[in-house]
């Protein structure tokens, strides 16, 4: 193996979402992967892809339908594999090749004499070299046959020893392809610490062509494990200092016209949705709830306009108490209280339970005035917590 020189973190990663897959929310409402196409014994759920099952003999494929047209890309790709026994077969392959395949084969779910690109996590020992678990890239032409029985030995550009069955964290993988060198770290699952990756091979002058699809698959033969599959990520790597290209007038016409083609399918899918489900919606749905935004807003101003005249009341009647005036004046200010209070709740109520709490509090307040006119200070309070919930109303949207 060439000696590991590191990832280098000046590079600009752009993420490429046509070409990746992660959990949660992994499945469209179909249950399918968008972008991407399973087969064989391959299951997606929301969380995880399970490519096989733990079950004997069985093959699974996952594979992007776009083909990637960037010269330089690093994956990031989290896989668990687990079994019953001590011993598991046969393992997973991750793949970057020419051509998608039609149906499973034999190397590891896929076929063999591919032109491109496979990193396979060997589960089993086959030339019993006591030297898997293992992780080993092998780049093809389309003429080389692997080799099951010594475990791709004198086929492989780069491998590593290295365990990750069983593991209590998921397996963390980052495979990166730049200027012909191809280079993989792995965190094999014994902590999920972002410091312990381990540097596994760095091979230079690989020749990979652009133009190829990305995809996993799995294989089980007489001993069986799980082969999941959690993320899945794609990113296009380049140098910090290039510049960006400006959108060509093509690229421009391309994109406005796949907007207007999704805005057309949501449209198709939003008039489906309202023949099929009459009950449970309306075309004045939405004009409804914009109707009750505004009408909430407007309550809240006239609201806050109440509560500039239930301070001025408040304010009248602490004057009158210090004052020593006529008990009629109290009076007064009490009855326009009333008046300010009944007005209030007549708006109040129409923005429905949310307002009930004011509600009681200002029958509270009329209450208490009616009952000890003298009993200024319970009336402060009472006033004071109906200013308090006005405003956490008035902050309400």
């Amino acid at each position: 193996n060439a000696e590991y020189g590191g990832f280098d973190e000046a590079l600009h990663r752009r993420f490429e979402y046509k070409h990746s897959f992660k959990g949660p929310s992994l499945t469209d409402a179909a249950g399918k992967v968008p972008f991407w196409e399973t087969s064989g014994s391959c299951l997606a759920s929301p969380d995880y892809v399970r490519v096989t099952p733990s079950i004997r003999s069985k093959q699974g494929q996952i594979w992007n339908k776009l083909q990637y047209v960037g010269n330089n890309w690093e994956l990031e790709f989290s896989l668990k594999v687990q079994g019953r026994g001590k011993i598991g077969a046969d393992g997973m392959a991750i793949w970057y090749v020419q051509e998608l395949p039609k149906r499973g084969g034999s190397v590891f779910g896929s076929p063999n004499n591919w032109r491109g690109l496979g990193v396979f996590f060997d589960s089993f020992d086959n030339d019993n070299k006591h030297d898997n678990p293992a992780v080993i890239a092998v780049v093809n032409d389309g003429t080389v046959t692997f080799d099951h029985g010594k475990d791709g030995k004198g086929q492989s550009i780069g491998s590593c020893i290295q365990g990750f069955r069983n593991r209590p964290h998921p397996t963390q993988v980052r495979l990166r392809y730049y200027q012909q060198t191809l280079s993989l770290e792995i965190n094999p699952g014994l902590t999920n610490r972002e410091s312990d990756f381990e540097a596994c091979f760095s091979v230079e002058n690989v020749k990979l062509a652009p133009g190829g699809f990305f995809g996993v698959s799995a294989a089980t033969g007489a001993l069986a494990d799980d082969h999941d599959i959690q993320k899945f990520l794609t990113y296009s790597l380049f140098e910090r200092t290039e510049q960006a290209k400006p959108l060509t007038d093509e690229n421009k016409a391309k994109i406005l016209s796949d907007y207007e083609k999704y805005d057309l399918q949501l449209e198709e899918k939003k008039k489906k949705f309202r023949e099929k489900n009459p009950d449970k919606y309306s075309e004045e749905v939405e004009d409804e709830q914009n109707l009750f935004y505004k009408s909430l807003i407007d309550y809240q101003v006239k609201l806050s306009e109440k509560f500039d005249q239930l301070a001025g009341v408040m304010k009248e009647i602490v004057n009158v108490q210090n004052s020593g005036e006529d008990m009629s004046v109290i009076k007064s200010s009490v009855a326009n209280l009333e008046r300010l209070q009944n007005s209030m709740v007549r708006q109040i109520e129409s923005t429905g339970a949310q307002m009930q709490s004011v509600i009681t509090t200002l029958e509270t307040v009329n209450k208490r005035s009616q009952g000890s006119e003298r009993d200024f200070k319970t009336l402060s309070l009472a006033l004071a917590a109906v200013q308090t919930q006005l405003k956490e109303i008035q902050n309400r949207k």
